[in-house]
């Protein structure tokens, strides 16, 4: 076994099994099989150098805070995704590869102290070779908590090609992945699970037309922007930036990839200068027959933070 010990024991393999599945649960799969090998390769080291046992246990020890939620979190989502079936296929799967990877013996004790010491550097998230998908089920129960506990990106719309005389700044969580838009009035979308979620972030702003100037916005005339696809389910007020707007939440109606979907948003609105912000954070498309409510509840904190934060520079 080489100095890149961590390597075998890495995604790669479990990307076949995990491409008949959705992107995340293809990206909990490939994430759970990480973990799995990487305690495999500390229990490796342990058996073949007795007198390293105290590492490994100091290592496993300062590695439960970043991997021990995440393992919970996702065995949590795969029994939700995944029926008893699958779940033991996959286990056996990832068994099977372990001991064909981890069969042969460690080559030097050097390897193993090597190995060691970039494993417990990931306690820190100093290691840029942390498998992505750790942060994003590390607070897959509590989505907010990304943010308060500092893993936190900010946008801005600084130079971007769609922010002609627009500036605003909103934190992001690291684990969303920014991506370019359809809609022109979209400056930017954040999807969750590095792309791989559905849940989205988006920074909407529209120039009101002369007509509108001087609009309040309130359940009537938000009302009067709904498409007939679009259901109001509440609205709130709010203040971004001391500046006053509108939380409203609808449900959405949509035809995609040749099924009818729903599609559950929080959007915080307000004006400024005859522009209309929208800060959208959305979850779905998920089938009709899915309560969104449950899964909004559970990022409405976060889409609420990302309001609180959000600047805009006047």
């Amino acid at each position: 076994m080489t100095r890149i010990l961590y390597i075998l024991i890495l995604l790669v393999p479990c990307a076949c099994f995990s491409q008949k599945y959705d992107a995340k649960v293809a990206f909990a799969i490939e994430t759970y099989a990480f973990i799995k090998g990487q305690n495999a390769a500390l229990q490796k080291v342990a058996q073949q150098f007795p007198h390293l046992k105290p590492k490994v246990f100091e290592t496993e020890k300062a590695l439960k805070n970043v991997f021990g939620r995440t393992e919970k979190n996702l065995n949590q989502f795969l029994k939700e995704e995944l029926s008893r079936q699958q779940i033991d296929s996959l286990h056996k799967y990832i068994d099977s590869l372990l001991n064909q990877q981890l069969s042969n013996p460690i080559e030097k004790e050097q390897h193993a102290h090597d190995f060691l010491l970039k494993v417990k550097d990931r306690s820190t998230y100093s290691d840029g070779l942390l498998p992505k998908g750790i942060l994003s089920f590390k607070y897959h129960d509590a989505p907010h908590q990304e943010i308060t506990n500092g893993h936190v990106d900010v946008f801005s719309s600084e130079n971007h090609p769609k922010a002609e005389n627009i500036a605003i700044k909103i934190p992001v969580p690291k684990s969303w992945l920014a991506q370019e838009a359809d809609m022109p009035q979209t400056i930017q979308q954040f999807t969750s699970c590095y792309g791989n979620g559905s849940e989205k972030i988006l920074i909407v702003v529209y120039d009101l037309p002369e007509e509108l100037n001087g609009i309040t916005l309130n359940e009537k005339s938000v009302l009067s922007f709904l498409s007939p696809q679009t259901k109001l389910i509440r609205t709130e007020s709010v203040i971004i930036d001391d500046t006053p707007g509108l939380m409203v939440e609808v449900e959405e109606s949509i035809h995609y990839q040749n099924e009818n979907m729903n599609v559950r948003m929080l959007q915080f609105m307000f004006l400024d200068k005859q522009k209309l912000y929208c800060l959208q954070g959305s979850i779905g498309p998920a089938n009709k027959n899915e309560d969104l409510g449950i899964q909004i509840k559970k990022y409405e904190p976060l889409f609420r933070l990302i309001a609180s934060k959000t600047e805009l520079d006047n």
